[in-house]
């Protein structure tokens, strides 16, 4: 358990009284409230130079002028550029289990309501987003490029409305099993080479 400490601080009543009425309808103490928001802003927001806030209509329109073969490759550059920086910025190591761990707290800052359901090594995502298809097709290429970078392919599904990822990452264990036989394979034929 984490090291906890308690502090005092005032608020006004009206922002209380917001705080008291979301931390009812999200079924949480307030408490609890206040502690994931100071959470998600300690770590999105206090060194946070990369995302802004942009309005949702904005967005649909903007990628409503592209392609899908356009926004395939604009998630690809992304992945390619910006992932493993981003993963890094907000956890200590590029892997899989942080690159959910990322894409999770970029979620909670979105404010989309989603689902993140974990059952053994299967990671599913739930995210009702209502930006259309293409935004759906680029979260999901987003996603899927940089699990790719491990040898592990998610499966998705989406609608104009939701996108479903399911990742396993079992996959991670199989592909690193692959490369290890095959760096033997390599070795073994290196050292017969040699012996020659």
């Amino acid at each position: 358990m984490q090291n906890k400490q308690k502090f005092s601080v005032s608020l006004s009543k009206e922002v209380l009284d917001n705080l008291k009425a979301t931390s009812k309808r999200e079924g949480i103490s307030v408490n609890n409230l206040i502690n994931h928001v100071l959470e998600r802003y300690s770590d999105w927001n206090l060194h946070n130079t990369e995302f802004i806030p942009i309005r949702k209509a904005l967005l649909t329109k903007l990628f409503d002028k592209f392609t899908h073969e356009e926004i395939d490759s604009i998630a690809t550059s992304m992945v390619l550029t910006r992932n493993k920086d981003t993963v890094l910025r907000f956890t200590s190591q590029f892997n899989p289990a942080n690159t959910l761990k990322t894409f999770d707290g970029w979620l909670r800052l979105t404010g989309f309501p989603y689902s993140y359901d974990v059952e053994n090594s299967v990671h599913r995502f739930v995210v009702l987003h209502d930006l259309g298809s293409k935004w759906s097709l680029y979260m999901a290429k987003i996603v899927a490029g940089t699990l790719n970078q491990f040898g592990i392919v998610p499966k998705y599904e989406h609608t104009d409305k939701i996108l479903s990822i399911t990742v396993d990452l079992s996959e991670l264990k199989a592909t690193k099993k692959r490369t290890d036989k095959q760096i033997d394979i390599l070795s073994s034929a290196l050292k017969e080479l040699e012996t020659r």
